[in-house]
């Protein structure tokens, strides 16, 4: 009799299979081994070959014909076994070897919540060369969280009986079906619980859905999203510009503390150095 694996770690992808197998490789470095692998291939089934050739064992793997990336994290939620469901994008991955056992961690103590973890949002290339990197906080709220989708999709996991309570993902809503999925959960008053992990990387490319190329197909959503909810008006953003807008933040509140220890101890000014990155590009 098989054993339940505590996580489904759910990796959607279409193409990427550069990308791809760097998230694949982050999972199989994890020293928590209490998990199974879906991988939900939405293209011409690349991904699923290159994933075949890398795992053996725990794990799933299906073609969806291009149906698109909602349906097929839908699919995919239907097929998980696992007790909570954790996400991985497949042009993410994560560099903390104990992330999903500081999910399990979290969920020891908090069985029902969802849990949330910080990470860094980087900027590369088409060749995955580094262009910039910036730290994020999940540091969220439900005040918040009507006015920022301050949660990384693939530092997230949640118990999947939630699903079975609360639904699968709006697939009306293509752009913005995370942040529906949290205010949902929010509404239902389960807790969010924040994991001791800063270990997801986000990558940003030309390629990324919330690219500026998409901007007034998420602007309409933005709309869908806020009449559904109730929200004020709100500006659209996205995980990169709330990063810049977070660093920009630490960096006014660190020169507010020099101007007061400069003030106070007679400490002279020092020009400081902005972590803010020299471009916007999503």
């Amino acid at each position: 009799m098989s054993t339940r694996p505590t996580f489904s770690v759910i990796v959607p992808t279409r193409g990427r299979t550069r990308l791809l197998e760097r998230a694949l490789l982050s999972i199989l470095g994890q020293q928590f081994t209490g998990y199974e692998v879906v991988v939900a291939d939405d293209g011409a089934g690349e991904g699923a070959a290159l994933t075949r050739t890398l795992i053996s064992s725990q794990l799933v793997t299906f073609t969806t014909g291009g149906i698109g990336q909602v349906e097929t994290r839908n699919l995919a939620l239907a097929r998980a076994s696992g007790r909570y469901v954790a996400w991985l994008d497949n042009d993410d991955w994560w560099d903390d070897t104990f992330y999903l056992a500081r999910l399990a961690s979290v969920f020891e103590r908090a069985p029902q919540a969802l849990a949330n973890s910080s990470g860094r949002i980087i900027w590369e290339d088409e060749a995955g060369g580094r262009l910039n990197v910036l730290p994020f906080t999940s540091d969220v709220d439900v005040s918040s969280l009507v006015c920022n989708n301050e949660l990384l999709i693939s530092g997230v996991a949640n118990p999947r009986a939630l699903h079975d309570r609360l639904g699968a993902f709006d697939e009306r809503l293509p752009f913005y079906w995370d942040w529906d999925w949290f205010l949902r959960v929010a509404a239902a008053d389960v807790p969010f619980f924040p994991t001791q992990s800063n270990g997801v990387c986000i990558s940003v490319r030309k390629d990324n859905i919330s690219s500026a190329r998409n901007a007034a197909h998420r602007r309409a959503e933005l709309d869908r999203l806020r009449s559904k909810h109730g929200l004020r008006s709100i500006r659209l953003k996205n995980h990169a510009t709330i990063a810049e807008e977070q660093a920009a933040r630490q960096s006014f509140m660190l020169h507010k503390l020099r101007l007061f220890f400069a003030k106070n101890l007679k400490m002279p000014l020092k020009p400081a150095r902005s972590i803010a990155p020299n471009f916007t590009e999503a």
